[in-house]
């Protein structure tokens, strides 16, 4: 049994090298799909010097990219990550497990800098809640799964959330006890209170029914 991992990428010459280089490391790890979505900077070339990998070119917009980079998977176990993402030594462990056990889900999230803010937001990822599970925490789910649902929805944003609601109707869906480390670039740009905040109000706005065109308008990737 082994994974294809699918990266989404633009513009990602500062994070990417970094998880490559551990992504190619393991062994369970069968091919590394970079779907890139027009990038500008080095990351092609950065993607193109490691081991594993494969790119795929595409239009800009996540979800696009992420089923692009499912089609052209090779494994029936797919690990959809963010460029900016590391994984903790206790994930690689346990990623045996999840091709044996098989079941859709994410990971707890955990950041790259050290602040109280941080590490409160971290501790709601461990709930299994679909409002508390988003793209950065990673998703694994089998192929066959993947293919029956259609793939992403091509939306604009909450191309995650939705997914993973969508999941829980189909299937058992669980948070594996294993960290995912992120980046908090976005954070430290835009602060953490307000970035939080905008979080908040655009996933609630979605819930209501608001549309994801209209709510991208405030989001940027």
């Amino acid at each position: 049994m082994s994974i294809s991992v699918i990266i989404p990428v633009l513009n990602e010459e500062r994070s990417l090298d970094v998880l490559l280089e551990q992504l190619s490391e393991i062994d369970l790890i069968a091919d590394i799909v970079i779907v890139d979505g027009g990038s500008v900077d080095n990351t092609l070339q950065i993607a193109a010097s490691h081991q594993k990998v494969k790119i795929v070119e595409t239009l800009k917009g996540r979800a696009l990219q992420m089923n692009e980079g499912a089609d052209n998977a090779t494994s029936e176990n797919l690990l959809f990550l963010h460029a900016d993402s590391v994984l903790s030594q206790e994930l690689i462990q346990e990623l045996s497990n999840m091709v044996h056990e098989g079941k859709p889900g994410a990971f707890e999230l955990s950041f790259d800098y050290n602040h109280w803010l941080y590490r409160v937001y971290a501790r709601f990822s461990r709930l299994n809640w679909s409002i508390f599970t988003y793209g950065d925490q990673g998703l694994f789910i089998q192929k066959s799964l993947f293919l029956k649902l259609d793939g992403f929805k091509n939306i604009p944003i909450m191309e995650d959330l939705d997914m993973v609601r969508r999941i829980k109707r189909e299937a058992n869906f669980c948070k594996y006890p294993a960290k995912i480390i992120t980046s908090s670039r976005r954070f430290e740009k835009n602060g953490i209170i307000r970035q939080q905040l905008l979080n908040i109000i655009l996933v609630m706005a979605y819930y209501l029914g608001v549309k994801p065109q209209f709510l991208s308008r405030f989001y940027r990737y």
